[in-house]
């Protein structure tokens, strides 16, 4: 039994693949399954996987006859993978040499279920924009042990920045929801930290985050896809009997487009339900979270929702907020009746 098995999905990635897989193949850390799940691919990624395998046994491909998505490889993975760790990364990313070594070592050290690494670039083909991300609140400088409310209310939802034990994967049946959009992250880590007591961050080697044009997290839906995986998230949590205040604060709502009367039902039924939960538990939820509920609950039809507040509410209420007094608090907010009207 290996002890990493790093789980690549790739569909028509012909034109990153090998930087992936290089830099995967040339990891310090040798004992590794590279099991590589072709998602249906219709250009050379199956060619390139095959070439590679007969030159490293570690390489073990799964073909899918078509695509079925990433949350679909990736469970099939949980299944499939032979190692005491599991990993994921993108096919069009790569990571620094010693990457999984640290995490690994990280990993053995604490016994931890998921051990997570702070750090990471921002990719671009234009080399002056890349930026250098995961240094930021909590875990700037200091290692440590979070409990699953922090980590999911300021760490960013990233699977490739977390090494899983398998075994614990499979025995609390986290799997990733079948949805569309490049959201399926956001789920599956909020799942594996709230089922257990804490997890382990530090600041290690870095992931290199491609910014690919056309990748689904790119798509102008993307925001919105954010508030289905949610739902889902929201409705294991009741199932499994867990809290929703365990649950991570409202992700991102950038660029939000609520330009159909179908999303904003969907939208409204959202926040008319997380509501009682915010309001119990609003430190977990930021300003923004907070407005964002009340725009849409105030609103009893989408009319009225967009002669207040547009199809882009977050723009606005940022400009209000520059003209008025930053609330300190998000209670003050949920308590201020001026937020519930226009």
């Amino acid at each position: 039994m290996q002890t990493i098995s790093v789980v690549i999905p790739s569909f028509n990635t012909e034109r990153y693949l090998e930087r992936c897989l290089d830099s995967v193949q040339r990891q310090s850390f040798r004992d590794l399954e590279i099991l590589c799940i072709d998602d249906g691919s219709t250009d050379r990624t199956p060619e390139i996987l095959r070439e590679r395998a007969v030159s490293d046994d570690r390489i073990r491909i799964i073909s899918l006859p078509e695509n079925h998505g990433v949350p679909y490889a990736r469970n099939l993975a949980i299944d499939e993978a032979r190692g005491k760790y599991l990993y994921y990364m993108d096919s069009d990313d790569w990571i620094d040499p010693d990457y999984l070594e640290e995490m690994f070592v990280r990993a053995e050290r604490t016994g931890q279920n998921v051990v997570i690494n702070g750090n990471w670039y921002l990719e671009y083909d234009d080399p002056s924009k890349r930026r250098h991300c995961g240094r930021f609140g909590f875990v700037r400088e200091q290692a440590g042990f979070y409990a699953p409310v922090i980590v999911q209310s300021n760490f960013f939802p990233t699977v490739w920045s977390r090494l899983y034990r398998l075994d614990y994967i499979r025995e609390k049946g986290i799997r990733s929801p079948l949805l569309k959009g490049g959201v399926e992250d956001n789920y599956f880590t909020a799942m594996a930290e709230i089922l257990q007591e804490r997890s382990y961050i530090f600041n290690g080697p870095f992931y290199h985050y491609y910014q690919r044009e056309g990748s689904l997290v790119r798509q102008p839906d993307a925001v919105f896809r954010h508030f289905e995986n949610f739902r889902v998230f929201l409705d294991a949590l009741h199932e499994r009997g867990i809290p929703p205040q365990s649950a991570r604060r409202f992700y991102t709502l950038d660029r939000l487009d609520v330009n159909t009367r179908e999303r904003f039902e969907f939208l409204r039924k959202f926040f008319v339900d997380v509501e009682p939960d915010v309001r119990a538990c609003p430190e977990l939820y930021g300003a923004l979270d907070a407005y964002m509920m009340m725009a849409f609950v105030s609103s009893p039809d989408y009319e009225t929702f967009l002669s207040r507040f547009g199809r882009m509410p977050h723009l606005k209420f940022a400009a209000r907020m520059l003209r008025e007094t930053v609330f300190p608090t998000v209670c003050q907010i949920l308590d201020d009746p001026r937020w519930v009207t226009d």
